[in-house]
């Protein structure tokens, strides 16, 4: 049965190929006798690094950068950083900076600003040890070292979320506002709600470290060819129905 299952596999996986670049020709040659009344799907690659204007970003040695995020521009990245999936570094009109063991999470947003506060040059600054969650918007700030920005955060421009300190799920740090080293703040505005415990503090690069953990094996599969994956596959499919698993999850 096992053999069975992968020969139809593969068999499917083929046809599925001539199939698809049956299709391609046949789009081809569909445009070519439709002439200037043809409609083409232009079709963009996707880029997770991209050169603008004369700047080129810097990524680090063992970072991670999901194959659906973005970095351009003027932008720096430091060694063992996660960037998660959907997530955008864009420096344009300024630069990012981001350290070491950081983790970026998915679908968060990273731009800069040309003038901040006071006229003041506006790039955005993320140390090392940093741990910013899904969804959050980091404008034309700084994130010192050890910090952590939670879910669907605000922090903008001229704003500071200082050394071990959080800014909890769902708040806005306005502009100019200071989360004080050692300390927990929360809401839109944001404001202080309590003092942080040494082991909320220490938290924080853990969760990073994990992050870049869970980065590697991300790293890992994404290296794989199709081929592989499929196999991959179906050993663990095989596994599964040679030990009898069920999860309780899904079955």
């Amino acid at each position: 049965m096992s053999l069975l299952y992968k020969s139809l596999r593969r068999v499917g996986y083929v046809a599925g190929r001539a199939l698809r670049e049956t299709g391609q020709a046949l789009d081809r040659a569909g445009c070519a006798l439709a002439g200037n009344f043809a409609y083409k799907e232009q079709l963009n690659r996707h880029r997770r690094i991209m050169n603008l204007y004369d700047k080129a970003p810097k990524v680090g040695s063992n970072t991670f950068i999901a194959p659906n995020a973005s970095v351009i521009g003027d932008v720096e990245v430091g060694d063992n950083t996660s960037i998660w999936y959907g997530t955008v570094l864009r420096g344009d009109v300024n630069f990012i900076k981001v350290g070491k063991n950081t983790a970026i999470g998915d679908r968060v947003v990273v731009h800069v600003a040309r003038h901040g506060l006071k006229k003041r040059d506006a790039p955005t600054l993320i140390g090392d040890n940093v741990v910013i969650a899904h969804g959050a918007m980091i404008h034309a700030c700084t994130i010192e070292d050890n910090a952590m920005v939670d879910i669907g955060s605000t922090v903008l421009d001229g704003a500071v979320v200082s050394n071990k300190a959080i800014l909890g799920p769902g708040s806005l740090l306005l502009e100019g506002q200071r989360v004080p080293t050692g300390e927990l703040w929360a809401g839109s505005p944001a404001k202080f709600v309590r003092k942080l415990t040494e082991e909320e503090m220490a938290a924080i690069s853990n969760i990073a470290q994990k992050y870049r953990e869970l980065a590697d094996k991300h790293d890992e599969y994404h290296s794989l060819d199709q081929k592989t994956l499929e196999m991959m596959k179906d050993d663990v499919y095989d596994n599964a129905l040679s030990t009898n698993y069920r999860s309780e999850r899904y079955f």
